[in-house]
């Protein structure tokens, strides 16, 4: 199970097309729908992979490319042509007056023949050319997978942040009739309806913020497609963070795309280098023909061998070049493994952040706001506390509730990085994610 598919497990429904999964369900802030509801299944992120991968023209263009590169192999497994040469000297030789009559012509085919195993090495580098190819497709195909996950997540978390504006401007609104009707009987000031009514507009602003927020989402999320945020109407996925094997501390040199591209880069330096010392052997050409001496009126048989002479031109420069070149693929495998080591430890450590972050509140923080916020409404209607105190209740109550969406969106894109830089392709131990994510969904 390759890196990808352990990406998508994260999200994978945990019930039919009916709804969101059960972890959105269970959610106390888990959105209903994306606020542009249509009739449809929601779109999950094997879905949108699979979209993608039938479009995205980037896949095209690697799946060329290695066309390409397979045509370079069957071009360096061609032998070189023979040559066919015709030659005709001694032309109105001795004084005669015909051109023919006293004409020497000669007919050649001429064979070069290669020494040293050029050709054996010139498959094997285009070979090696071809490995590149292919491993720059897994590369682009692992950036995509990546791109679209974190789109995917963005989607995901605009409608938990669309949902839970919803829920607060159901608060906004019963604290409006509350301060309505407080005011009706003539225990409270007409200032606060008014503060209660700018309150409710700034909470119905914030939800058509949210709402346009989601659409962009959805827009990028489908432009990797070439469609648009119309062409589904929400995704379906767990909003949790995920739990990430404790083994990936360390990439996978056997199974990271961007390593095994470097190795690839490494492999075909080393094979040109070897095709320049192969040709630092001279060919040979040799050759066989008729000869006809008019003069004479006899024909004869004639053969030939030629071999530059490597007096001046050993291939020096491009022996050093191709010895520099491999040193160079070697530096660059080495850097890439410090950058995938360092981005690893960072994603980890995100997630780590991410994880306790959501863990506090929703074991602490949020409890306590929600129990602040309905003793406060509670003091309001019986004149304990002003409206006021009613409205800073709620800000905190918001501020924590979107606080904690944007934890659990952090924390899944840091998980999305780690399996993408460790590619070690393990799939997660189903029971132990659901200890893990159970720290991390709402509690009511």
């Amino acid at each position: 199970m390759n890196w990808q598919m352990a990406i998508i497990s994260f999200f994978l429904l945990s019930v039919g097309c009916a709804g969101l999964p059960q972890a959105l369900a269970a959610s106390g802030n888990g959105p209903s729908g994306d606020g542009a509801s249509r009739e449809g299944s929601p779109l999950t992120l094997p879905e949108a992979l699979s979209r993608v991968f039938q479009s995205n023209p980037e896949m095209a263009v690697s799946e060329l490319e290695i066309q390409a590169a397979s045509a370079r192999v069957l071009q360096a497994g061609l032998k070189p042509n023979p040559e066919f040469s015709a030659k005709a000297e001694d032309f109105a030789a001795m004084g005669g007056t015909g051109l023919s009559s006293y004409t020497e012509s000669t007919v050649e085919v001429s064979q070069r023949l290669e020494l040293g195993g050029k050709r054996q090495k010139r498959i094997a580098a285009a070979e090696k050319e071809m490995g590149i190819a292919s491993r720059a497709r897994e590369v682009k195909k692992a950036e995509l997978t990546a791109a679209i996950s974190h789109a995917f997540v963005d989607v995901l978390a605009g409608q938990e942040r669309l949902a839970n504006q919803r829920e607060l401007n159901q608060l906004a609104r019963q604290a409006h009739s509350t301060v309505v009707e407080r005011v009706a009987a003539g225990k409270v000031s007409p200032v606060e309806q008014t503060r209660a009514t700018v309150a409710l507009a700034s909470s119905e602003l914030a939800e058509e913020k949210q709402l346009r927020g989601l659409l962009a989402a959805k827009d990028r999320l489908a432009a990797l497609w070439g469609g648009a945020g119309r062409d589904f109407d929400r995704v379906a996925g767990r909003f949790e963070i995920p739990l990430v094997p404790s083994g990936l501390a360390e990439p996978c040199s056997d199974s990271n795309a961007n390593l095994k591209l470097a190795a690839a880069t490494v492999d075909f330096n080393r094979a040109i280098l070897d095709l320049e010392q192969a040709a630092r052997k001279p060919d040979v050409t040799v050759s066989a023909g008729f000869r006809h001496l008019n003069l004479e009126d006899v024909s004869a048989w004639v053969a030939s061998v030629s071999i530059p002479l490597p007096v001046f031109d050993k291939r020096q420069g491009a022996i050093a070049e191709a010895r520099i070149r491999v040193d160079k693929s070697l530096s660059e495998k080495k850097a890439v493994e410090w950058r995938l080591h360092s981005g690893l430890n960072q994603a980890r450590q995100d997630r780590e952040i991410a994880l306790l972050e959501a863990n506090i509140l929703t074991r602490t923080a949020l409890p306590a706001a929600r129990e602040a916020l309905a003793a406060v409404e509670e003091g309001y209607r019986f004149g304990k506390f002003d409206f006021l105190n009613v409205l800073d209740a709620q800000r905190t109550h918001a501020e924590l509730q979107r606080q904690y969406i944007e934890a659990v969106a952090s924390g899944l894109k840091a998980a999305i990085e780690i399996e993408r830089l460790a590619g070690c392709g393990s799939p997660a131990d189903p029971s132990a994610q659901a200890r893990d994510t159970k720290e991390t969904t709402h509690e009511e």
